[in-house]
């Protein structure tokens, strides 16, 4: 009779518990793992908005330096011209001119020292020289770099600009 009552006891159905405490460890790796990339993924969301803002506003201010650009003069390369945004107060902005430079016709040609010219390379390096002096008047860089004043991200956008007041020169060749 005793043998019969284990025999019952024996056939019932359930989870021990070292079954119960493996499937909660298992169940809290999950949920660990599963929080910790929640995590990771809101903060990468928080800076990609941020990315995407700082990218905005770079661009809305090279847009508005390309439709009314400023008068192009030397003064402009001497310091940044800085501001903020009143759309919101939480970026700044710094703009730097250059102006456009072109390398020594010698050293493109890879002759820096002077040899016997002939005379086509003589009227090419003049031509060269009214393009370049030309180029240096007319073009310009400019680059818009946008500040997040509260984490101190910046994005930067780069383009070029010319001169419109200024007249090509021909030189007598």
């Amino acid at each position: 009779m005793a043998k019969q009552i284990k025999d019952k006891n024996s056939k019932q159905h359930g989870f021990t518990l070292i079954e119960v405490m493996i499937a909660l460890a298992i169940f809290g790796v999950f949920i660990v793992s599963f929080m910790s990339g929640q995590g990771y993924n809101v903060t990468d969301s928080a800076s990609l908005r941020r990315e995407l803002q700082l990218k905005e506003y770079a661009q809305l201010k090279i847009n508005e330096l390309l439709v009314s650009p400023p008068e192009l003069k030397e003064s402009l390369t001497l310091r940044p011209e800085t501001g903020k945004f009143e759309e919101n107060e939480q970026f700044k902005f710094e703009v730097t001119y250059k102006r456009f430079k072109v390398p020594d016709y010698e050293k493109l040609k890879g002759n820096e020292e002077s040899q016997e010219e002939d005379a086509s390379s003589s009227l090419q390096k003049k031509i060269f020289e009214t393009v370049k002096k030309n180029m240096e008047e007319m073009v310009w860089q400019i680059e818009v770099t946008v500040i997040d004043t509260i984490t101190d991200y910046r994005h930067s956008v780069s383009t070029w600009l010319t001169n419109e007041k200024i007249e090509v020169k021909l030189d007598t060749l």
